[in-house]
């Protein structure tokens, strides 16, 4: 089963586009939308763990220089009862 995250991230002015051309270079990333209000963008990721979303958080967008700040929501799922 496949981990799904939304990634906000705040870039630096006048570099968002910059930024969207890198993230869509990489594979976990399924779709990016550009958005108003306090960050930038917003990514939806899928990865196989919470280590490999960890490793491409921490190592991969914040090795993006005009990346300042990102806010990672994984997504849960909540079983009814009935």
């Amino acid at each position: 089963m496949s981990l799904k995250a939304y990634i906000l991230i705040n870039t630096q002015i006048g570099k968002t586009s910059d930024v969207l051309k890198q993230l869509k270079e990489m594979g976990e990333i399924r779709h990016l939308d550009v958005i108003m209000g306090p960050y930038d963008i917003i990514a939806q990721v899928e990865t196989d763990s919470h280590d490999s979303l960890s490793q491409i958080v921490m190592q991969r967008l914040q090795a993006i220089d005009a990346i300042k700040h990102t806010m990672t929501c994984t997504v849960v799922t909540i079983e009814q009862q009935v």
